[in-house]
């Protein structure tokens, strides 16, 4: 029997292929325009030319004191007190940029004090597609002129927004004298920041080292995380990295795990299937964080982050000795150790950073010793925060040398201690 013809001659499959393929081309010219539209769309930061000089100090040390009793001796000029805010000069690193490198300044930011008490720099390169990141201990002793508080780096940013300045441009500033070269750009984030980017991502599978119960009153912070490999939502994954009340090492080994997480979440975000959530991420990170960047460099830098692999992130800590001045514990620059680290993970330029370029205090254990690069210790030596001065003052901020304690009931100065520099 004779199968009947169709009446378009048996062309119709063809003509359902053509328009198949047609829906298909025109699919991918949507999605092609779409890649176009957002590679126009995204930039990577401008970079400024390191400024020639600082800014000018003031008078750091106080001046020679005349016997009041001498004739031949012109009466005392009172020193003027010196400004916490400003910088000394050091040697300016003006000099040519490594090709596709970029430097950022990250800064967790404490909800309650505003204290940064997690602190990294990272340089990108861009043509390696690597990351190297580096964790400044939040206790790093700084030469700064200040004494109503320790001379420790998370204290910059709420001092400089306590008195009506940028908080963010005074850390910067510091950082600047840790690394010899100003960053590139800067993001401060915050507790919801980081919540709703991991939630973004469907959580982040960690491996918590040990229990994690902590709780309180004064921060509303209550953490109860037990050990074990587990999926952390946001919420979980900030009471994470926020968590040192039981580690034998303080923050310092917070550093560590906080390091291992944020692999944990590169790892993560790494993956194929977290691609599609890049839009999102973006306008939460361009939302909720304090930055010079705009959502078009953060567009730029993740798409940058996607082009690497895990084993081209590197993770380090500011190399450092312990130290107890005056009743607080501070953390002391290893200076050679750290510059080579600088210039070996993070220097920008071609020209490396030396002692020269940078403006670091550095102590022994007690504060005996103590020298700075730029020849200064700033505000002068007799200028350390005391805790334990403090307290009997009823906590009114009491500062002097290192090892030099007052006695509250004669006013008379005790104990020993000297500082050089």
């Amino acid at each position: 029997m004779e199968k009947k013809q169709s009446k378009d001659g048996g062309r119709r499959p063809a003509r359902r292929g053509r328009k198949a393929f047609l829906i298909l081309g025109i699919v991918a010219l949507v999605l092609l325009a779409a890649v176009i539209g957002y590679a126009v769309w995204e930039r990577p930061p401008e970079i400024i030319p390191p400024t020639p000089v600082p800014t000018s100090a003031p008078a750091l040390t106080p001046a020679p004191t005349e016997k009041p009793d001498d004739p031949a001796q012109p009466a005392a000029t009172p020193t003027p007190e010196p400004d916490p805010f400003a910088q000394m000069e050091v040697e300016p690193l003006i000099t040519d940029r490594e090709p596709g490198a970029y430097t950022v300044l990250i800064v967790g930011r404490d909800f309650a004090s505003n204290s940064t008490d997690t602190i990294l720099v990272a340089r990108m390169d861009t043509r390696k597609h690597s990351i190297d990141c580096v964790s400044i201990p939040r206790d790093t002793l700084i030469n700064i002129p200040w004494s109503a508080s320790p001379k420790r780096i998370n204290a910059v940013y709420p001092g400089w927004i306590n008195s009506g300045k940028d908080g963010a441009e005074g850390l910067k500033s510091h950082i600047r004298n840790l690394l010899g070269f100003d960053v590139d750009c800067y993001s401060v984030v915050n507790i919801q920041a980081m919540e709703q980017a991991v939630d973004c991502i469907g959580g982040v599978w960690f491996d918590v080292p040990q229990d994690m119960h902590y709780w309180d009153v004064a921060q509303d912070l209550s953490i109860y995380i037990n050990k074990g490999y587990q999926l952390l939502n946001g919420a979980d994954a900030v009471k994470v990295c926020r968590f040192r009340d039981g580690y034998a090492g303080g923050d310092i080994e917070r550093i560590g795990v906080q390091q291992d997480f944020l692999k944990a979440l590169a790892s993560q975000m790494l993956t194929l299937g977290n691609i599609p959530n890049l839009g999102t991420l973006v306008n939460i990170l361009a939302e909720n964080v304090e930055t010079d960047l705009t959502a078009a460099n953060i567009a730029w830098f993740a798409r940058q982050f996607l082009l690497c692999k895990m084993e081209d992130i590197h993770f380090y800590t500011m190399p450092y000795s312990g130290c107890w001045i005056n009743d607080t514990s501070y953390v002391s620059v290893s200076l050679d150790a750290w510059l080579e680290l600088v210039n070996a993970s993070l220097n920008p330029y071609t020209e490396p950073v030396t002692a020269a370029n940078v403006n670091i205090l550095v102590s022994n254990y007690s504060g005996s010793n103590m020298w700075s690069t730029v020849g200064v210790i700033a505000g002068g030596p007799d200028s350390f925060y005391c805790q334990s001065c403090s307290q009997k003052n009823g906590w009114k901020a009491v500062h002097h040398l290192p090892g030099v304690h007052l006695d509250f009931d004669t006013g008379e100065e005790g104990g020993s201690g000297e500082t050089g520099g």
